[in-house]
C-alpha cells in the first residue's frame, strides 16, 4: 500500500467527519459518496417539494408510468 499525502480544509474534514490525520481511501471515498448523496437527495426532495410532486401518491405515480408506458 502507498501513502499519499492530501491538504484538506478544517471545515471538509468537519463535513466528511473526517478524524485524525490519516485515513484509508475506501473509507475517504465513502465518506465522499455518502455526503454527496445527501445533497442530491436533499436537492431532489427540495425540488419536487417546490413542485408539488412530494404530495403524489403511488397511485398516482403508477398511472403516470402506465400512461407513459401505453405511448412508447
Amino acid at each position: 500500500m502507498e501513502a499519499l499525502k492530501v491538504r484538506i480544509k478544517s471545515s471538509s474534514k468537519k463535513k466528511y467527519k473526517i478524524k485524525g490525520k490519516e485515513i484509508d481511501f475506501e473509507l475517504l471515498e465513502a465518506k465522499v459518496r455518502t455526503v454527496l448523496f445527501q445533497e442530491q437527495f436533499d436537492r431532489t426532495a427540495q425540488a419536487a417539494k417546490s413542485s408539488g410532486l412530494s404530495k403524489i401518491t403511488k397511485k398516482e405515480i403508477d398511472t403516470i408510468i402506465n400512461e407513459v408506458r401505453k405511448g412508447a
